[in-house]
């Protein structure tokens, strides 16, 4: 239960943290040619449309702002009508606000040294765009392709979100992705409670992009073939998905991900797709890429000395500007009284408001409109849930989130307001809320009001007021507030419930893929034992009469050359027996006894019986981790087996010696499993070899070498005492073995 709190506060802390961007970062040679040719006198609207389509940050930004200003399309949303539409001035402004992505460090290319660098990620994304455009044009309407362009563009806006908000943090994700083999949500899902495609979502409502493009962000990782074709956009979605795997496997810049793109066949299956049209869809690809890559400022190092000149004379054009702005500000006056917070509120939120999005508008709007001091708003989504979310504006009018823990036994909501709806002192009542606020207050001056709608209370006001005890014609205009607020929360946070569910039921379905691979393989697995089986019955009866035969022959002959042949046939018929044996310890391997047993006695054991197979007295080897006199379940003899099928691995690893090698025991986070790490530092394996290497039969070695049926054996004896073992290898860099037991 803490573990699950612990990732639910991540995932929260998380999503504030990005759903608080504004605008992703793009890159200076973008952002500079856009402000030079926003500069001039007339600035040509093709140009412009083509610059910002080249790049995931501005084009997001153009479509958000083109929202703000509620700017009527003609049909589906596009860049090049937004641009037609938004004034120089504007479109100058979303430039100027968007952050710059620095690419230098000094003299030197820094983005290039980065695990996931920024220009490749910007490849990535407009190359899936651009294959995603060329898909539509052969599947959709001519009407519905420059969307599917644009969610191309922006499939992968939560992971430059992540990089943009924790990006040592999202490098050490990329990085497990790349040893691990897997694909970067399976990772971020891990870490973080959830992936950029959720977060993607999340921003693209709050951004208010269309809904296609939301769709295709939150769903192209989902496995196509179970997405129901009466789905909204279902074919945007499938359209972006392809276009993802293609450009992957063109290897087009660079995703984070790591798992082979498997399904392109099915995907162009489902969208109706030809291989001949698949094929003509590849070859162009490249070209169609380079003609806009340049505008990406990929072809050369960065000198971002002409983006700060036009930010300079930008800057002196917006200081104009602004002295025009606040001239006419000062002919304004102060908004006051309830009717005017109300407004004010409502005009800060909009359908894809976050409750705590709303929360923290609550609170500006009450201090502005009530001349309060200290205001804070909490929300409690479930009065189960141990912590609540709450904006706090500070009487400087600084505005902070956090999550807040509710003490055992003490309910969120004030028991006060279970009997009376009203605005009161907060005294005692939330006396556990005010001891974790950090800001400067009176607690003396402190009142509450519930944030109510019917029977229920979804949240709190808390304010610092400096007033004389208000009327209650005031108490009513401030709890008329108060159930606005509420109504506009309570919606929010049934949006929010259905969403979660709506992800939950996603998440599921992006496992099925992986649960049929797994199913596949085993399924392949034991078709291959039981012919193994039947195989090695047919095998051993002529086995058994040849080697019967050639013993007698052998006796019976003097000749010395006819005897040496008769020998190379015995032990031939002897090697041909033992892959017999093999085969059948593979097949039907016999059913685990099970008793209690340290895991220091399997190690001490199965060394010795590595030594003895090796014919070597010792080995060098290293075990760590107290975890070492923790007790599993398991069938000893099987277990000391595939301990020591993979030994005798990490041994054959190095060119000669016995060792070094190293096996680090721990317990899971859970306390059912115990996990033992062998580790070597020979001649590893590369992503081919460790996807294959528990095959039977399969070795990375010459021919005739081995029988490669070491890994295969201890896979299956572990999977018969409910363990495992997963490997992680490099060329040159040794492997590392994990098998994880049944604790007792």
């Amino acid at each position: 239960m803490p573990e699950q709190n612990n990732q639910k506060m991540v995932a929260r802390q998380v999503e504030r943290i990005v759903r608080q961007l504004t605008s992703l970062s793009t890159l200076p040679a973008v952002a500079a040619d856009l402000l030079s040719k926003l500069n001039g006198s007339a600035a040509d609207p093709a140009l412009l449309t083509e610059r910002i389509e080249s790049d995931p940050a501005l084009t997001a930004r153009v479509l958000a702002l083109a929202h703000q200003e509620r700017i009527a399309f003609s049909d589906e949303p596009t860049i090049a009508e937004a641009v037609s539409k938004l004034s120089d001035a504007l479109l100058r402004e979303a430039v100027i606000s968007v952050k710059v992505f620095e690419v230098l460090g000094g003299k030197e290319d820094a983005d290039a040294k980065r695990l996931f660098p920024r220009k490749q990620m910007a490849l990535h994304s407009l190359a899936t765009g651009c294959c995603a455009g060329q898909i539509a044009e052969r599947v959709l309407p001519p009407q519905q392709r420059p969307t599917a362009y644009l969610a191309g563009l922006l499939h992968d806006i939560g992971k430059c979100a992540l990089d943009e908000v924790m990006p040592k943090s999202f490098a050490k994700m990329v990085d497990q992705a790349r040893r691990s083999q897997s694909g970067l949500a399976e990772v971020e899902q891990s870490h973080l409670g959830l992936d950029h495609a959720v977060l993607g979502k999340r921003l693209g409502q709050k951004w208010s992009l269309p809904p296609a493009v939301i769709s295709a962000i939150w769903l192209h990782h989902c496995d196509a073939g179970t997405l129901s074709a009466n789905l909204d956009h279902v074919q945007i979605v499938r359209i972006v998905a392809l276009a993802d795997r293609i450009v992957r496997q063109m290897d087009l810049g660079h995703s984070g991900s790591f798992d082979p793109p498997e399904d392109i066949e099915p995907l162009s299956k489902l969208l109706s797709i030809t291989p001949q049209q698949l094929a003509e869809i590849t070859n162009t690809l490249v070209g169609a890429v380079g003609t806009k890559r340049t505008l990406l400022g990929l072809e050369a190092t960065d000198d971002p000395s002409h983006y700060y000149a036009m930010v300079r004379k930008t800057a002196t054009d917006l200081a104009q500007d602004n002295r025009k702005l606040n001239s006419t500000s000062r002919d304004y006056t102060r908004l006051s009284g309830q009717a005017d917070l109300i407004d004010d509120l409502l005009n800060e939120v909009d359908e894809n408001a976050s409750a705590l999005d709303i929360a923290q508008a609550l609170a500006e709007c009450w201090q502005k409109h009530c001349q309060s001091g200290l205001t804070c708003v909490f929300v409690v989504p479930d009065s189960t849930d141990p912590f609540v979310e709450m904006a706090t504006v500070d009487r400087r009018g600084r505005g902070e989130v956090k999550t807040l823990q509710v003490p055992p036994a003490m309910p969120p909501i004030p028991e006060v307001f279970r009997r009376q709806t009203a605005v009161l002192p907060v005294a005692d009542a939330a006396k556990w809320l005010t001891e974790q606020l950090e800001a400067d207050f009176n607690p003396g001056l402190l009142k509450m009001a519930p944030l109510k709608m019917g029977d229920e209370t979804v949240g709190v006001v808390i304010f610092e007021t400096f007033t004389e005890n208000a009327d209650d014609a005031g108490n009513k205009g401030l709890l008329l507030s108060c159930k606005v607020a509420a109504a506009t929360i309570a919606m929010a946070l049934a949006s929010h419930k259905h969403e979660l569910l709506a992800e939950r039921f996603v998440q599921v379905m992006s496992s099925l893929r992986q649960m049929r691979a797994t199913l596949a393989k085993q399924q392949s697995l034991t078709g291959l034992a039981e012919m193994a089986a039947g195989a090695a019955h047919e095998l051993n009866n002529p086995l058994s009469v040849i080697s019967g035969r050639v013993q007698l022959l052998a006796e019976a002959e003097t000749d010395e050359n006819k005897k040496q042949m008769l020998s190379q046939i015995q032990s031939r018929t002897d090697e041909m027996s033992q892959i017999v044996s093999d085969l059948l310890a593979f097949a039907q391997p016999p059913q685990p006894q099970k008793r209690s047993v340290l895991v220091s006695e399997l190690l001490d054991k199965a060394v010795e019986k590595t030594c003895r197979a090796c014919g070597i007295s010792s080995m060098e080897i290293e075990i760590a981790g107290d975890e070492t006199s923790d007790t599993v379940f398991v069938d000893v003899h099987q277990i000391v087996q595939s301990i020591s099928s993979i030994l005798i691995n990490a041994l054959q690893s190095y060119k000669g010696g016995n060792g070094p090698v190293w096996a680090d025991c721990c317990v899971s986070s859970d306390g059912k499993t115990v996990s033992v790490a062998i580790r070597d530092t020979g001649c590893g394996m590369n992503t081919e070899a460790v996807a294959r290497a528990t095959d039977p039969f399969f070795s990375s070695c010459a021919a005739g070498r081995r029988r490669g049926m070491g890994l295969a054996h201890a896979q299956r004896l572990l999977s018969l005492n409910s363990g495992n073992l997963t490997l992680s290898s490099e060329p040159n860099a040794g492997t590392t073995a994990t098998i994880t037991l049944p604790k007792v």
